[in-house]
């Protein structure tokens, strides 16, 4: 099976990147998303140098990007991150190769902790983040509502070794 190609994200990417993002959408699983947000959105929020694709086949195959939690001064090392898998992409180590990126350019960009929230139906994703050497805080129970539903979240963090 080929390795994923990740890189930075470019700005023809975007196309793939939100449909991928509606995939994830779609599943119920992913995110209290209901719509796929804008580009213009996702460029605001998310942190430059902490946002891949991943490449499988010759098409982008997933992506990955990390948001600042706060911007607080004493909070400017840990950032919540997103990964999403094209649906004709899982389980082909697309989320495990992202995932590693993000790790790596974390300890070289001074992020010291990086968090997750789960929906705890998506074993899948957790059992990603775990093996990444991610623990688990706990869960949020009724965090918030999907479509009318009061859904739990698992909070998962890894902290940088030093």
């Amino acid at each position: 099976m080929a390795e994923p190609l990740i890189r930075e994200l470019r700005d023809d990417d975007w196309d793939a990147v939100r449909r991928i993002y509606a995939e994830g959408i779609a599943t119920g699983n992913a995110t209290f998303e209901t719509e796929v947000p804008g580009r213009d959105v996702l460029d605001a929020k998310w942190l430059a140098g902490h946002r891949w694709v991943a490449e499988l086949d010759g098409q982008v195959a997933g992506w990955g990007a990390a948001t600042a939690v706060s911007a607080r001064a004493c909070y400017a090392g840990v950032a919540e991150t997103s990964l999403y898998i094209g649906a004709d992409f899982r389980g082909r180590g697309v989320g495990k190769a992202l995932l590693r990126k993000q790790i790596g350019a974390a300890d070289e960009g001074g992020l010291w902790t990086l968090q997750t929230s789960i929906f705890p139906e998506n074993e899948v994703s957790i059992a990603v983040h775990r093996a990444a050497g991610f623990r688990e805080v706990g869960t949020r129970e009724r965090i918030a509502r999907l479509h009318g539903v009061w859904r739990d979240t698992v909070l998962l963090e890894r902290r940088r070794a030093d």
